[in-house]
């Protein structure tokens, strides 16, 4: 009798761990009910990731950000991913490439739009060096801008609050990336829109 009593309360106790378990589960998994974004970038990037995260609350976030990153690595990189990119891809790239680059930089945003696929949406940060917009690069942006590739408008921010630029007029202040990243975030959040 004793013995039948014992396993009783142990078998009890171990439905409850199951069920304790089974939620437990349940609950890390809504994470992905908000979406998944993947990032690809250089520097700027690198430097909203800290933001990112609050700015997007029950997001997953998986950042592929390197320093100095041109923008032919960063899509040679998107290709890498192509199978494993979340629901939103967010890029910064064009800041490390060379003056006069505009026409390979329009072929390689062509090209990270095909990667990304109609299924994605892509978001793009526009571009500031020297403490500059880079017009011609944002131009090939914003040319291609329709319902998968939307812009984060860090070049309107800069002009608009110059505080938001660093002193080597490239990056951002703790300001300007927490502020990068709800404009980010803004966009991301839109994509589930289209």
């Amino acid at each position: 009798m004793r013995t039948t009593l014992v396993l009783t309360v142990f078998l009890a106790a171990l439905a409850v761990a199951l069920c304790v378990v089974i939620v437990w589960a349940r609950g890390e998994s809504t994470v992905e009910k908000a979406g998944t974004v993947t990032l690809v970038g250089d520097s700027l990037n690198v430097g909203i990731e800290p933001y990112l995260a609050d700015a997007l609350p029950g997001w997953g976030i998986d950042a592929h950000d390197r320093v100095g990153r041109s923008t032919a690595e960063g899509v040679a990189e998107l290709e890498r991913l192509r199978g494993e990119l979340g629901r939103v891809v967010v890029v910064s790239l064009g800041t490390n490439d060379a003056d006069g680059s505009e026409p390979a930089f329009g072929r390689l945003v062509g090209r990270a739009i095909e990667i990304v696929g109609p299924n994605r949406c892509l978001v793009w940060a526009t571009i500031v060096r020297a403490g500059a917009e880079r017009t011609g690069f944002d131009e090939v942006l914003r040319r291609a801008v329709d319902d998968d590739l939307r812009l984060v408008e860090w070049a309107r921010m800069v002009d608009e609050v110059p505080s938001l630029l660093a002193a080597d007029a490239v990056h951002g202040t703790p300001a300007g990336y927490a502020q990068r990243a709800r404009e980010t975030a803004d966009a991301v959040r839109a994509c589930g829109t289209a």
